[in-house]
């Protein structure tokens, strides 16, 4: 179950506000009572008819943005906090407009982060139990890992082993490749292929044509509305976009929720390889 809720101000300069990690839950200063909008999201399924039979065509669908909202309830102590400070304090975090980022914490998994925009804060102020309620847009719908994962590994050779990869999000993932030499003077490898699954029965293959060496590595994302392929000299830090080198028929590898067995190919398996990916969740 949710056990804390921290939020993060596009503000440089807001104010914290530190609650006592051994307090009970009736002293917080601030009291998060209900937030709604942490399941998943309802999908849009578009469907054409038919012109002359019964039932429709699936054309495609989409998940929308998230709406998340917040039921805050000032509790001052009359010492250092009033209701009218703790409401402005709050003011600086969820005003109408401004970014904002929720870090939800939880004792069945890790910390996970999403980011929004907030809409609205409806403030009763004038009740003898004051609560503001805060509607946050998040464009993307979906809750990502705090922190990245990071594996590293070496390149094999056509039909070697993979590495298994236990993804814990239940919405599949966007993953971060990089690829560099591991031998100096090595021999340049003519082809590199990312791989999702096993041999027999692979998933995806990502084959590009980079430039590998000792000063210039390659570098990979299919991460959706940030996808790239590109190589990056290590002497100038120009970036060199070598789409056009990506193989016809490679598709984008992700992870998908369960176990995946990945790997970078390439003839040489003298480089090294850097994955990075966050785990994702439609729903807490």
């Amino acid at each position: 179950m949710l056990t804390e809720v921290k939020a993060y101000s596009s503000w440089r300069s807001a104010p914290t506000l530190p609650l006592n990690g051994n307090g009970l839950a009736e002293t917080d200063l601030i009291q998060v009572r209900n937030i709604d909008g942490l399941d998943p999201v309802k999908a849009s399924i578009n469907t054409s008819p038919y012109g002359a039979v019964d039932g429709a065509a699936f054309v495609g669908s989409s998940v929308l943005s998230r709406n998340i909202v917040l039921t805050l309830h000032p509790n001052p102590n009359w010492d250092d906090w009033t209701y009218e400070g703790l409401r402005r304090l709050l003011y600086s975090y969820f005003m109408p407009k401004s970014t904002i980022q929720l870090v939800f914490y939880s004792d069945d998994m890790d910390p996970v982060e999403i980011s929004g925009i907030v809409e609205d804060v409806q403030v009763n102020m004038f009740s003898k139990d004051p609560e503001l309620i805060v509607s946050v847009i998040c464009p993307d719908p979906y809750f990502n890992s705090l922190n990245p994962i990071v594996i590293t590994g070496q390149a094999v050779m056509p039909r070697g082993a993979t590495t298994l990869i236990e993804y814990n999000g239940n919405i599949q993932a966007g993953i971060s490749v990089k690829v560099t030499s591991a031998v100096s003077g090595s021999v340049v490898p003519y082809d590199v292929d990312i791989q999702i699954g096993p041999w027999t029965n692979s998933v995806s293959h990502f084959v590009a044509t980079p430039i590998i060496n000792t000063t210039t590595y390659f570098e990979m994302s299919s991460v959706p509305t940030r996808k790239f392929a590109q190589n990056v000299d290590l002497n100038s830090s120009v970036i060199t976009n070598i789409l056009s080198k990506v193989k016809t028929g490679s598709v984008w590898p992700v992870f998908q929720p369960g176990e995946n067995e990945f790997s970078v190919v390439t003839n040489t398996h003298n480089e090294d390889w850097e994955l990075t990916y966050y785990e994702r969740y439609g729903g807490l």
